[in-house]
Formats: C-alpha cells, sequence, structure tokens
C-alpha cells in the first residue's frame, strides 16, 4: 500500500513508518525543511518537505495514497496558541480537506487522551462514549480536541477515517520521546516532589501502539475509534516501580495538587525574573490535577490487541533510560 503520513520524523511517527517499510509498504512523509529526515531515508521512505498548515504543499505526497496517517501534532506546553492552533487544529482541518478532495480511501487519525481533557473524578475508566471533561486543563487538549472535531466533520460527509486515542506512550528509542523524559527524570533523582500521586493514569508502550494502528489498518471498519491506553496505576505506582527498578530512592517530597499550585503561583514570577521557566508549566500542573485513566477494550475485543503491562513494559524502559 502507498501510504501518506505526517509526522514522521516524530516519536509515534517514526515508529510507525520502520514499521510499514519494513512490511513493504510505500512510505511518503511529509517532513519540514529544518527536520531531520536520516532515519526515514534510511528505511526507504521517500520524503516530501511541506507543512500541514499549507495544503498545496502536501498534494504531491498525498496523491494517489491508499491510506492517510495524521501524526503530526504540537505538544510543546511552552508553545504560543497561535503556533499550537495552526497545527493542531488547522493543521488537521488540512490534512483531512485535503484526503477528502483527492479521494484518499481510508484516513487514520493518531489523536490522543488528551482529547478528552481527562477521566472521570472518581478515578472510574473512561471509554470511547465518556463526556468530555471540561473545562480542558490545557491549551494542547483543547487543541486537541478541536483537531479531532474538524476532522470528524470531514468524516460526516464521506472521508472514511478512524482515530485512535493512545494515553501516554512509554519505550525506547528516545530518551526525550513520549512520555520517556518523565521516565528518565526519576531515573536521573531530577524529581524532587511527587505531585498528585493519587491520579489514576494510563501508559502504553509504543511497539504495542505501533501493533494497534497497524491492526486499524489491517482490520477496523471505517468509522470507528479506539482508545488504546495499555496499563493503569496511579502516579505514585507508577514511580515507586521506576524507583525500585532504577535502584534509586523515591522523591523525598509528596504534595497534593492544590499545595504545588499554590507553591507554583509564589515561585514563579521569581524564576521569570530571572529568564527560567518555571519547574512546571501550569497548564501541566492542571493536567496533573485530573485522572487520565481509561478503558480500551474495544481495541482489545474487537482488533486482538494485546498490549504488554507496565510490570512487563518498564523493567527494558528504565535499563535503555540508564544506559543513554
Amino acid at each position: 500500500m502507498r501510504i501518506f503520513l505526517t509526522g514522521g520524523t516524530g516519536y509515534i511517527g517514526g515508529a510507525l513508518a520502520r514499521w510499514l517499510a519494513a512490511a513493504g509498504h510505500e512510505v511518503r512523509a511529509l517532513v519540514r525543511a529544518t527536520s531531520n529526515m536520516e532515519r526515514l531515508k534510511e528505511i526507504g521512505a521517500a520524503t516530501f518537505v511541506g507543512d500541514i498548515a499549507d495544503r498545496y504543499s502536501m498534494r504531491e505526497a498525498m496523491s494517489g495514497a491508499d491510506w492517510v496517517v495524521h501524526a503530526a501534532a504540537d505538544l510543546d506546553f511552552g508553545a504560543s496558541e497561535e503556533r499550537m492552533r495552526r497545527v493542531n487544529v488547522e493543521g488537521s482541518e488540512n490534512v483531512a480537506s485535503l484526503a477528502f478532495k483527492l479521494g484518499v480511501p481510508r484516513f487514520l487519525s493518531v489523536s490522543s487522551v488528551a482529547f478528552f481533557g481527562g477521566s472521570p473524578a472518581d478515578g472510574s475508566l473512561a471509554t470511547e462514549e465518556a463526556p468530555v471533561q471540561q473545562p480542558f486543563p490545557s491549551l494542547y487538549s483543547a487543541t486537541k480536541h478541536s483537531g479531532e472535531l474538524a476532522i470528524r466533520a470531514w468524516g460526516k460527509r464521506g472521508l472514511r477515517v478512524n482515530t485512535v486515542f493512545p494515553s501516554l506512550v512509554y519505550g525506547p528509542p528516545g530518551k526525550k520521546s513520549g512520555s520517556n523524559f518523565f521516565l528518565r527524570q526519576i531515573v536521573k533523582r531530577r524529581v524532587p516532589a511527587l505531585v498528585g500521586g493519587d491520579r489514576r493514569v494510563s501508559w502504553v508502550h509504543l511497539d504495542d501502539l505501533v501493533e494497534g494502528l497497524i491492526a486499524v489498518i489491517e482490520k477496523a471498519p471505517p468509522g470507528r475509534d479506539y482508545l488504546m491506553t495499555g496499563d493503569v496505576t496511579t502516579v505514585r505506582g507508577l514511580v515507586e516501580r521506576v524507583c525500585r527498578l532504577a535502584r534509586v530512592p523515591l522523591p523525598r517530597l509528596s504534595l497534593p495538587v492544590g499545595l504545588a499550585r499554590f507553591g507554583l503561583a509564589v515561585a514563579a514570577p521569581v524564576f521569570r525574573l530571572r529568564g527560567h521557566r518555571p519547574p512546571i508549566p501550569p497548564e501541566q500542573l492542571e493536567s496533573l490535577a485530573r485522572h487520565w485513566a481509561f478503558d480500551d477494550t474495544r481495541a482489545r475485543t474487537e482488533l486482538g490487541w494485546r498490549p504488554r503491562t507496565l510490570d512487563e513494559g518498564l523493567p527494558e524502559t528504565v535499563a535503555y533510560l540508564i544506559r543513554t
């Protein structure tokens, strides 16, 4: 198959590109002029310089595609609202509208559980039909929601869309990619305080997510969406596992979100005066105040998807992060 891919130089998109190329598919990756294209070229992917904010720049690469896989996103908490909306909302609209215009048979959106704004306040697991938790805790969450709604609008016009909602994604390669950055901070003893330790969060291994995305391409009927969220644990439970595997002590402090929020409000002006960002962006702290626990039974049942548990996936990940 010929597959047009956005986000191919990213963490998830790069892993997906490697699998698709190894399976013999023709991968056509949209890349920015400033992107590092070496890994894509090494696997034989064709690269096309362009930008999802520019529909015309995608036309050549997308023409004749059997699938469009849209995995590009801006998740930088320090990004401006204009930049994040341009990528996550306008970019998604552009990719979907062009796919519809060119008559691409199938469209896979790699979204995020950020679409839902969190999971229920009682800690119960949310499904694909769960109500959105508003107000959104971050600009990233709000723009991922709006971007997905833009894609769904084209689905209603006839674009054959499937959407996957991954949770926090971890696993090699990359010491700063996905959620590996947070895990590495724990391993290197750079987390001075545990914030929101009782919050429940879903974690999915990168390799399992890629297998799930492939299963959607191979098996899913059009219009069916899937949470792919893996194992669920509390923040404290995760940190304890990582510290035990890395043989490092637990963070000395454990703070409720309310106290951390107050401390950040007091300390933030000092950091700004010194020309530094606060240790935790306010939006990230608001995300830490919520549960992010999800039920991916649909993907397991309909696609035969079998993600590993944290006890299975963390040992190799922590060992990798210790080495790098």
